[in-house]
């Protein structure tokens, strides 16, 4: 299942890349979700398909038929619209990293999130019924060194009946039982000289969030392959070059250039919890569940050689 933001149309295929179904749900109309924008779509079945907006949950059929619509019980925590990477599900439960409206004040104070203080790990039916919740760690960065942050929410996996999760400032991997969310144990991802400690900022301070997070370390995600676990985190920007830049504005090209420049991935190979190897690579890559895959090219081809009217997605296992 794909997403053209450009054109607000899903598109679903098969394993060979050949289009089955393409459908603007967007719109107006009997099926729509009735939003211009959604935090999260994902199969929560073999023949359904969960679109969360902010405002409610709506199911789906392969045709993108509406089968049942439920108002948002639960809110994902989130600045990233069209793919939170928190929420996955499973026989038909759904894990976010959310809060429920009327619940706000335990854990928004003065503008700062209270990481400590709320259940932020949940699980619920697809329809929004909690079942299960849980507190974050507490040796989070965003506990351990309060302030405001970019994003506070985990990439997360299923793998049997545990659930990692990742919070991605914080340089561990935490596992927990699925569904009932208790924490059994973590990895030390152990990073290397490359990874840079994203400070806080005080809440609402104009930009001041984005540029401490340019000038830290962040990781991107990770999946489990033939038994190892492969992560990845983006290098920190240089205090002088984050520095030099006009606080008034984010993602001008002065900030665009910086980042292209430094953000850069290092990448991490663990059997277990001892790490097997951690440097750069060529390949930009990206996980979904337990795919490990590129599109921008293969190692020694050039992406830009040609131009072409189709996308490669290059799929990637480690032996």
């Amino acid at each position: 299942m794909f997403f053209d933001f450009k054109s607000n149309e899903f598109i679903l295929t098969d394993n060979s890349g050949n289009i089955l179904k393409v459908a603007n749900r967007a719109q107006d109309g009997p099926d729509s979700y009735k939003s211009g924008y959604f935090e999260a779509s994902r199969f929560i079945s073999n023949d359904k398909i969960l679109v969360k907006t902010f405002s409610g949950n709506f199911i789906y059929n392969l045709e993108f038929e509406l089968i049942e619509q439920h108002p948002t019980q639960i809110h994902i925590l989130s600045r990233l619209m069209g793919d939170t990477p928190s929420l996955i599900s499973r026989d038909g439960m759904v894990f976010m990293f959310g809060f429920r409206e009327s619940e706000q004040d335990q854990f928004l104070k003065n503008g700062l999130v209270e990481m400590d203080t709320y259940d932020f790990l949940k699980v619920s039916t697809a329809d929004g019924n909690q079942l299960h919740s849980s507190k974050v760690p507490k040796s989070l960065n965003y506990i351990q060194d309060k302030g405001e942050y970019l994003s506070y929410e985990p990439n997360a996996y299923l793998k049997n009946d545990q659930i990692f999760l990742q919070f991605t400032l914080t340089p561990k991997l935490y596992k927990y039982s699925f569904p009932e969310l208790n924490l059994l144990d973590s990895i030390n991802l152990n990073p290397g000289e490359n990874f840079k400690i994203t400070k806080p900022t005080i809440p609402n301070q104009n930009f001041d969030v984005f540029f401490e997070d340019l000038r830290g370390s962040r990781y991107q995600n990770f999946t489990f392959s033939n038994d190892y676990l492969i992560t990845w985190y983006l290098k920190g920007a240089p205090d002088e070059e984050v520095d030099a830049l006009d606080r008034r504005v984010v993602g001008d090209e002065k900030y665009m250039s910086v980042e292209e420049k430094y953000k850069t991935p290092v990448y991490q190979i663990f059997k277990d919890d001892k790490k097997l190897w951690e440097g750069e690579w060529p390949i930009k890559l990206q996980a979904k569940k337990e795919l490990l895959y590129s599109v921008n090219a293969k190692p020694g081809e050039d992406p830009n050689a040609e131009e072409r009217d189709f996308q490669t997605f290059y799929f990637y296992e480690l032996k």
